[in-house]
């Protein structure tokens, strides 16, 4: 290879050459007195400087110790100066590896090697090369996606010619590329591993990587040696070649490693984000698929009850205009032919403007598809029961409202119709809504009395505890602490006590009949059960009145109700009795039994925790835990029984109230 005095450096100057002869001309962050210089001057250190031409500082950090540094020379012998990879292409590499290292001696060292300043991976028969050759590889990036591809591609396709490649070919890049990302550890490195595979043989590609390692270990060894300084023909290399020195003392945050930094971090959030969707979609899909069974169980069950009604619509003709429920009819094109006195009072319109006019006129538009699903159901001869929807009322007004619409046959048994009854659900949706709030702010005012009770008790100590240290205070300053403490703490004990009297309810108890509030309570839920095909059986045996909190036991009706209808969504039998107790002790017993799906014998234990709960959709798990409460709060006892066996299964929960509780006065 020839050599251009104006872009090579193959016979260095004294000025660019540190010169054995010329140790003592360090500087000063390199200098040692002379003795230290009679000690490193070493047969190690001759072997050493024999092998490169120079004597890096990176085998002089350890000069107190010599066996560190032999150990290091030897690992340094054996995968990089005796591997038998070429040796221009190991200086090459490892020049280029180094761009991604923060501290820039490696690569300013070792540029030096390749330039001439020191033999080529310490090979002086590898000639130096010119500072115009080693500009592209100091300005070589780490490509990535698209960009990596056709290095990938290049590899694998076995097309790379003679080895070793010319320096600065494509070759040469597609080599070192994929090295890059098995040594920097990308999430592309298993695809370039492959790639060199496909490039070396197995024996090359092994000393491939023992190269790596020992670049990996030099990058390490300079980033914890922070007093480790470049030699003078370094620093006389950059002061002399501006775009050297600007490539090679380039700000590290600049370099390739923190683009794949951000990369990276990009890509793993991207995963993270692409498995919580999956997660979600898994989840919602699940969801969706036992709410499918369950809409079809329910429809089934409606389906039938329906055929059985079509039946009796004859009968039922007498009563249409007496119902309290809206009963209208309407032809095939919705065309309505029948309006009742309920029409005009729940809707305002009167027969007399509705009759000959489309239903849609009652209809939000946003919900004009509900009608052409209706009517396809119709003519198809399949009925609509209890569908739940909003509709419009002659004053603008919305209604929610539940329908049950019926095909309506002619004599050859055709459908020229139907027949639909509408009951204003809107009361109904309004006292379960207050009944759901009511129970979040029981469960609210529990947990906010009891972290208040928490707070009270250690607060009185500590409270008690200053009164007692007062008079052991007596500098002045000591005592006017004290007594902000004491406001302080006496500000917190006022805080606590207001929480207590937030939950504590302060309404009085009053002489009132179990019976009584059962009865209201099945007239609330009496509508929601119906609607789903539950048969209420009620035994009110018991007329005697106690003392409570008519409040409370209300919430305890409401609750086991609710439980029982959760679990018999497919309709079931919930018997509901109240009966003086037999026996001493002397009282009262609420009995509420369904045939519902029943509760695992695993979970009864925990039924009345605060938030626990075995419905995955409905409830909030502190229903069971304020019933608890609340009857014992009156003296009384609650108790439960349930199985999930398939011939008797159902749950049944007795609830015992004495004839004299604890709020007689």
């Amino acid at each position: 290879m020839s050599v251009e005095t104006s872009s090579k450096i193959a016979d260095p100057t004294p000025l660019l050459r540190l010169p054995l002869t010329h140790l003592a001309n360090l500087p000063s962050e390199g200098r040692v007195n002379t003795h230290q210089r009679s000690k490193m001057r070493t047969g190690l250190e001759s072997r050493v400087a024999a092998r490169f031409g120079v004597l890096p500082n990176f085998f002089r950090l350890t000069v107190d110790d010599p066996e560190i540094t032999e150990n290091l020379w030897g690992f340094a012998q054996f995968a990089y100066l005796d591997n038998p990879l070429p040796s221009l292409l190991k200086e090459r590499l490892f020049v280029y590896l180094s761009l991604f290292c923060e501290v820039r001696y490696c690569i300013a060292r070792h540029l030096g090697f390749l330039v001439g300043l020191g033999r080529p991976a310490g090979d002086p028969q590898c000639l130096p090369q010119s500072i115009d050759e080693v500009l592209p590889l100091l300005r070589g990036d780490l490509p990535f996606k698209s960009d990596l591809d056709q290095h990938l591609a290049l590899c694998e396709g076995l097309g790379m010619g003679s080895f070793p490649p010319e320096p600065d070919s494509a070759q040469e890049r597609a080599i070192f590329v994929c090295a890059a990302h098995v040594f920097l550890r990308t999430p592309d490195a298993s695809r370039a591993l492959h790639a060199l595979k496909c490039v070396f043989d197995g024996k090359t590609l092994e000393y491939t990587k023992l190269l790596l390692a020992f670049i990996r270990t030099a990058h390490y060894w300079t980033e914890i040696h922070p007093e480790l300084v470049l030699e003078d023909d370094i620093n006389q290399l950059l002061a002399t070649h501006e775009a050297i020195a600007a490539c090679v003392l380039a700000d590290p945050a600049g370099l390739p490693e923190n683009k794949l930094v951000r990369r990276i971090s990009e890509e793993l959030i991207s995963l993270r984000d692409l498995k919580e969707r999956n997660l979600r979609l898994e989840q919602d899909y699940e969801l969706l698929g036992t709410e499918h069974q369950r809409t079809e169980d329910r429809l089934s069950e409606k389906e039938k009850m329906l055929q059985e009604s079509s039946k009796r619509i004859g009968q039922l003709a007498a009563i249409v205009e007496s119902s309290d429920d809206v009963i209208l009819s309407k032809d095939l094109n919705g065309i309505i032919t029948s309006w009742n006195a309920a029409a005009t009072r729940v809707l305002g319109y009167s027969a007399e403007e509705m009759i000959g006019s489309s239903i849609l006129k009652l209809i939000p538009e946003d919900l004009h598809s509900d009608e052409t699903i209706i009517m396809k159901n119709i003519r198809a001869g399949r009925p609509v029961e209890h569908f739940e929807t909003v509709r419009r009322t002659k004053s603008g007004q919305l209604l929610d409202v539940q329908l049950s619409i019926s095909p309506i046959r002619d004599a050859h048994g055709q459908v020229i119709g139907a027949s639909k009854i509408l009951r204003d659900i809107s009361a109904r949706k309004r006292l379960e809504q207050a009944l759901l709030q009511a129970e979040k702010i029981a469960a609210t005012g529990r947990m906010a009395a009891t972290i208040a009770h928490e707070i009270n008790n250690p607060l009185e100590a500590v409270m008690n505890l200053i009164y007692l240290l007062r008079p052991m205070i007596a500098d002045p300053a000591g005592i006017r602490y004290l007594q902000s403490v004491e406001t302080e703490l006496g500000r917190v004990s006022h805080i606590a006590k207001q929480t207590l009297g937030y939950y504590r309810e302060h309404s009085a108890a009053i002489s009132a009949s179990i019976g009584e509030i059962v009865l209201h309570a099945i007239t609330i839920y009496e509508p929601r059960c119906t609607a789903i095909g539950i048969e209420i059986k009620k035994a009110i045996n018991s007329s005697r009145k106690i003392v409570l909190r008519r409040g409370e036991m209300m919430q305890v009706v409401s609750n086991l109700i609710m439980n029982s209808i959760y679990a018999m969504q497919a309709g079931g039998v919930l018997a509901i009795s109240v009966e003086d107790a037999v026996g001493p002790p002397d009282g009262i017993v609420l009995a509420i039994q369904d045939d519902g799906v029943g509760i695992a014998e695993a979970d009864l234990p925990r039924v009345f925790e605060a938030f626990f709960t075995t419905h995955s959709t409905v409830g909030t798990g502190i229903g069971l835990f304020v019933a608890k409460q609340f009857v014992e709060g009156h003296g009384g006892q609650i108790e439960i029984e349930s199985t999930q066996s398939a011939e008797d299964h159902g749950t049944t929960v007795r609830v015992f109230l004495p004839i004299s509780t604890t709020y007689d006065i």
